[in-house]
């Protein structure tokens, strides 16, 4: 048995996924979600199981190795929804754990299969009799209602994730919504090759495996792609549903209707909230005595506009004060935006100009003229 050059492509596209996701997980400040992650990338490395000793004559020298324990498909859509859940929420949902039983039952199964179903010859006349035509379509089915699901769920979540954030925090481009999108479609792409693998193998015998290797070297590209990306961002912290989530407060609570927006302001800026890049309008809210929904309309009604507008133009304020104060000649003006709240250059660069009618950097050119 040699180590065929596709055996080592899929090797080398599966092993460092894996590491990248399993590192991930032990590091990042998103803990849960991303051994949920971590999960899922080792459910998607254990399908190419079967290519990767395949190429390399496994099965012809082993062939006992049938139903070794590589079918993971009951445990894509349910981890992938985890994993969305576990990033956007403080706690899971109860019983969240029911969720991995389809997958715990698929596992499970084919281990038994493959400790006490016999030798190659017995496992053979297992598959031909009961497992192909009877059990691999109520797979393949339960596969394609979990991941349809989960697909269905975790869009509509991330949908009301992102509008969330768009309303109440200063500093989208902090929550790195582009990134959980290009991981969504990552899904749906593997999604796509694995049903057109899987379905093909139930209907006419399945592709030749020259061609499913394709199939499978694309995937692993693509896992390689969304787990190094996760691990690029080890150390940032999603804001949770139930940071935006407040009670609402008695009528002689609310002190927000009774004070004018330059009183708002002073006491936002004397009390340097605006300096927190995950300041939110539930937060600010809280500390202001009101919910967010009365400070919300009445951010509305005033020539602010709204929340994000509103604490991004105290961040620029603060960001040209120490500009012009600033004893450099080319202060670094990235620093000076964290310093002032900002989360991203991205924020700062579309605020500032918003705010001053010109780019940071001609803004400073303007006052140094």
């Amino acid at each position: 048995m040699d180590l065929d050059w596709r055996s080592a492509l899929l090797l080398v596209t599966g092993m460092p996924s894996l590491a990248a996701a399993l590192w991930a997980s032990l590091q990042s400040r998103e803990r849960i979600a991303s051994r949920f992650l971590a999960g899922l990338v080792l459910a998607w490395v254990l399908l190419t199981g079967p290519y990767i000793i395949g190429f390399s004559g496994a099965y012809q020298a082993y062939p006992g190795l049938t139903f070794f324990p590589f079918n993971t498909e009951l445990w894509l859509g349910p981890l992938w929804l985890l994993y969305i859940q576990a990033l956007t929420q403080t706690t899971l949902p109860k019983r969240w754990w029911v969720w991995l039983v389809p997958g715990l039952v698929q596992s499970s199964y084919y281990t038994i299969c493959f400790l006490f179903l016999g030798d190659a010859e017995q496992k053979f006349a297992f598959n031909d009799a009961v497992h192909e035509p009877f059990l691999v379509p109520v797979e393949t089915l339960m596969s394609l209602g979990l991941i349809g699901y989960a697909a269905y769920a975790s869009a509509k979540r991330l949908t009301a994730y992102r509008n969330l954030i768009e309303r109440e925090h200063g500093n989208k481009d902090r929550v790195d919504l582009t990134g959980l999108a290009r991981a969504g479609l990552a899904v749906i792409a593997l999604t796509i090759i694995w049903v057109s693998s899987d379905v093909a193998e139930t209907l006419v015998g399945g592709f030749p495996y020259s061609i499913s290797f394709y199939y499978y070297a694309v995937s692993g590209c693509i896992i390689l792609m969304v787990s190094f990306d996760v691990l690029s961002k080890v150390d940032r912290l999603y804001p949770k549903l139930e940071d935006f989530e407040i009670p609402p407060v008695l009528p002689n609570e609310d002190q927000t209707s009774r004070v004018g927006i330059d009183e708002l302001r002073d006491r936002v800026r004397r009390e340097g909230w605006f300096l927190d890049p995950d300041l939110t309008l539930s937060l600010l809210a809280r500390r202001l005595g009101t919910n967010k929904s009365t400070l919300s309309a009445w951010l509305n009604s005033e020539e602010e506009g709204n929340f994000s507008s509103f604490i991004n133009g105290l961040r620029v304020e603060a960001v040209c004060e120490r500009l012009a104060s600033a004893t450099e000649a080319s202060p670094n003006l990235l620093q000076v935006a964290f310093e002032c709240g900002f989360g991203s250059k991205a924020t700062f660069n579309r605020a500032f100009k918003q705010e001053k009618g010109l780019s940071p950097r001609d803004w400073v050119q303007a006052l140094n003229e």
